[in-house]
């Protein structure tokens, strides 16, 4: 499947068939190409926690508002991200020849250190990028997702067993979805989403 009949095909999937797993294998070829997902500084700010234990899954949906797809689907998937991931800039950069291996640990610290807000908003950005690597990934290999905000973060973090340096991003739901797809909803026409210079000037025609 090309990249365009990918996206296409692409839906939001809430009803999962249970009898098709989400293996180790299939997790692992997919998290091979979510990891080489882009992220500011290369920072990685992310990382996952797969649910597949029935009882897991069910503290999971408690935390996610009852919802109940969060329970039935192969694999539910905490998006965290992360907080202080400049701290990681020397690892980041150690392969880097000097000075600028010094010069973005540097800045990296400058940047994110001081403003926690900054290093918040980052966190959650670095994480988004790769939460779609991971659904066209899992899409490419026969598997439909679904994204989710609708949770309590504080519930989701003690679930997953997130430290204070980890907040829940969002929730994604996986697995052999039961068909047919629902109608794609609705799309604002491309001249009111993508403008030409300026957000006041002529729409994509």
């Amino acid at each position: 499947m090309n990249f365009s009949d990918l996206v296409q095909a692409r839906r939001s999937v809430r009803e999962y068939d249970l009898s098709q797993p989400v293996t180790d294998a299939d997790l692992k070829a997919i998290f091979d190409d979510v990891i080489l997902s882009p992220s500011a500084f290369n920072l990685q700010q992310w990382a996952f926690v797969v649910v597949r234990e029935a009882e897991q899954k069910k503290r999971l949906r408690a935390a996610a508002m009852d919802q109940a797809q969060v329970e039935n689907c192969g694999a539910a998937i905490v998006v965290c991200a992360k907080l202080d991931a400049h701290n990681d800039a020397p690892t980041v950069f150690a392969q880097a020849p000097e000075p600028m291996r010094g010069r973005m640990i540097g800045m990296t610290a400058q940047m994110y250190g001081g403003n926690a807000q900054f290093a918040r908003d980052e966190a959650i950005r670095g994480a988004s990028l790769a939460t779609m690597t991971l659904m066209y990934a899992a899409k490419a290999r026969g598997f439909d997702t679904g994204a989710m905000i609708g949770f309590n973060p504080q519930a989701v973090a003690e679930v997953a067993g997130l430290g204070d340096n980890y907040i829940p991003a969002m929730l994604i739901v996986m697995g052999r979805g039961t068909p047919p797809a629902t109608p794609r909803g609705y799309r604002k026409p491309l001249g009111e989403v993508v403008k030409l210079e300026r957000l006041d000037g002529a729409g994509l025609a």
